[in-house]
């Protein structure tokens, strides 16, 4: 695997853990806090993470530069115009105890140890 398709399926790993970070507190405050002012129970250093969840936006942002990510990393592989992919596959393609792991996180909750202001850098 060549560095640049690496660095790509690295962003891509972390943007997915992101992306289920922000759908989860999404889906807790519209099932769980609807109309309720909650304040977040999660480490955030950097606010970002607050800033993603506060933003209504976020979940279909991170969407799309997954899906985006995935896209080039055919180019590279095909060097054709690529099938678009389907999100959901995306997501299904990884194993998120594997991801856990190999970024030193328990769970979805620590995602404040990824290096954040590098990956929205990255974008």
């Amino acid at each position: 695997m060549d560095s640049k398709r690496e660095k790509l399926e690295e962003l891509e790993e972390q943007l997915v853990l992101l992306y289920r970070f922000v759908a989860q507190n999404n889906s807790f405050k519209k099932f769980y806090y609807e109309g309720v002012d909650v304040k977040p129970s999660f480490k955030d250093e950097t606010g970002i993470l607050t800033e993603l969840i506060s933003n209504d936006d976020s979940e279909e942002i991170l969407k799309s530069c997954i899906i985006e990510i995935e896209e080039s990393k055919q180019e590279n592989i095909d060097n054709n115009t690529p099938e678009k992919p389907e999100f959901h596959e995306i997501l299904d393609s990884y194993d998120t105890e594997v991801l856990y792991k190999k970024y030193g996180m328990s769970g979805v909750e620590d995602v404040d140890k990824l290096d954040i202001k590098k990956l929205i850098g990255s974008l």
